[in-house]
């Protein structure tokens, strides 16, 4: 596709060539019309036509009396002779000796010599000129006169139908040069303003639209010049503009689903610690063993809300990325061998088995990635505390698997739960999702566990993810690069 800078080129060229080409066809056709043939106009301005070899044949007999016999060019009779034989080819002869025409044809009565050019303007042809009332073609001799005077022969031609065809002709030709010059500019600026204009209007009209909020529309290029990747890049723009405002729109959706979670998850324990102080302060609570009870329930619901309070803190820091992350070289193996030790110690009254395994690997620096360590602790605590509050089962098991795999290395933490439903694990990390649709803390937690495990996943660079078979149990998978990787 032709650009457009190459396209003013060629228009600039084309508003040369064109009127030229046309000037050069108009030229051979109003000659043809005024001469009936180029050829004719061309031999009836030049030497070529035989009137003109006649008259010339006369001059150059002139020429020789006037250079060898002078004193013959004062002789009437012979004078009058050649004029006659000159005026066959509608031509006279003026002969001027000094000051003074000596020989003058009868239509030449009122010629002075003023009118003729002076002594020493000789030319053997000269253009058509105004010689007292009329326009002729002259020729002209310089010579002297024995006894040292100057003489001059004039030769002078009625140019007839061509001169004054040609006085008609040439304006006509000017005339046509101009309006071809017109045409011609009109009709390219017309056709390039057009392929430029056009391309122009219609993004100048996908502006408005962009403008008062319109973005599902479509811009097509037509061309693959400049303008058409201009408006390709405005097809861009729109996709993009739509899809910020989509997500725009599913940022405040989410905003408001956040607030109405908090909402709920914060009332409901705020309302079951006014029910407990109502039923002290009314009385309810008149033994030492109901007292205990409704105190013990509202340090749990009060428990509960600062842990809410605290992870919606550090949720929100993972958001804005204001969490410090503190990275350092691990041994991944080790450090999960920590980790799960201490675990082992406070799930001990609880029935919990907890296992640990490593593949074996190459090396003992198989397992060194770049970490912060109490980030990863969080993300397997809050990995396994998720896991534990689904079991319903006497035997609690939560089984730890490493193994390394290319430049990463992979975390498994498997459960024997009730498992997650298939239709469910697309949002098992979104925030404040519970699989239990009761939103009961006792089961489901806050919501936000795994959602900020994810989170903190993404700022070390690595990957988390989900499987689970309902009736078997749930594996929480997550990827972090070896050291050296990135």
């Amino acid at each position: 596709m032709m650009s457009i800078r190459k396209r003013l080129v060629l228009s600039n060229i084309a508003m040369v060539v064109i009127p030229i080409l046309f000037f050069v066809l108009t030229t051979m056709l109003l000659v043809s019309i005024f001469f009936g043939d180029v050829r004719g106009f061309w031999q009836d301005n030049h030497t070529g036509d035989p009137e003109r070899a006649s008259v010339n044949h006369e001059m150059v007999a002139l020429k020789k009396v006037a250079s060898l016999t002078p004193e013959q060019l004062e002789n009437p009779d012979y004078l009058s002779s050649v004029n006659d034989t000159l005026m066959e080819d509608d031509t006279a002869l003026i002969v001027r000796k000094g000051d003074e025409l000596t020989f003058v044809p009868p239509h030449f009565d009122s010629l002075s010599p003023s009118d003729l050019p002076p002594f020493g303007a000789e030319q053997s042809q000269r253009p058509v000129q105004s010689i007292g009332a009329g326009h002729f073609y002259m020729q002209t001799y310089d010579y002297f006169y024995p006894d040292g005077t100057e003489g001059t022969l004039f030769l002078l031609r009625d140019p007839g139908a061509t001169a004054n065809v040609a006085r008609q002709f040439f304006p006509l030709l000017f005339g046509s040069l101009i309006l071809i010059l017109i045409m011609t500019n009109g009709l390219l600026t017309y056709f390039v303003s057009k392929s430029i204009l056009q391309p122009v209007n219609d993004l100048m009209r996908a502006a408005q639209e962009m403008s008062n909020g319109n973005l599902d529309f479509h811009i097509k290029p037509k061309k693959k010049d400049e303008l058409g990747q201009l408006a390709q890049a405005f097809e861009h723009m729109r996709q993009k503009l739509k899809a910020s405002t989509a997500l725009q729109i599913q940022y405040e959706e989410n905003r408001k689903e956040l607030i109405s979670n908090i909402s709920h998850d914060l009332k409901t324990p705020i309302t079951s610690i006014k029910g407990h102080v109502e039923g002290i302060l009314d009385g309810v609570a008149n033994t030492p063993d109901k007292m205990k009870r409704y105190l013990q329930n509202i340090h749990t619901k009060s428990t509960d809300m600062d842990r809410l309070i605290d992870e919606l803190a550090l949720y929100s820091k993972l958001d804005l990325k204001r969490l410090p992350f503190h990275f350092e070289e691990v041994n991944l193996k080790a450090f999960l061998t920590d980790v799960l030790e201490e675990l082992t110690v406070d799930f001990e009254d609880e029935g919990v088995a907890l296992s640990f395994h490593a593949e074996k690997a190459p090396s003992n620096t198989s397992y060194d990635v770049i970490m912060d360590r109490e980030q990863i602790k969080r993300v397997v605590v809050n990995v396994i505390h998720n896991s534990l509050k689904y079991m319903e089962k006497d035997e609690k098991k939560i089984r730890v698997r490493l193994k390394e795999h290319e430049d990463q290395v992979i975390v498994n933490i498997q459960d024997n739960g009730p498992g997650i439903p298939e239709e469910a694990l697309p949002y098992v990390f979104d925030r404040f999702y519970r699989v239990d649709t009761s939103r009961n803390t006792k089961t489901g937690g806050s919501g936000l566990g795994l959602a900020i495990a994810k989170r903190i996943l993404e700022e070390h660079r690595g990957d988390m993810w989900v499987e689970s078979i309902v009736g078997e149990g749930t594996s929480v998978f997550f990827m972090l690069k070896k050291t050296g990787n990135g």
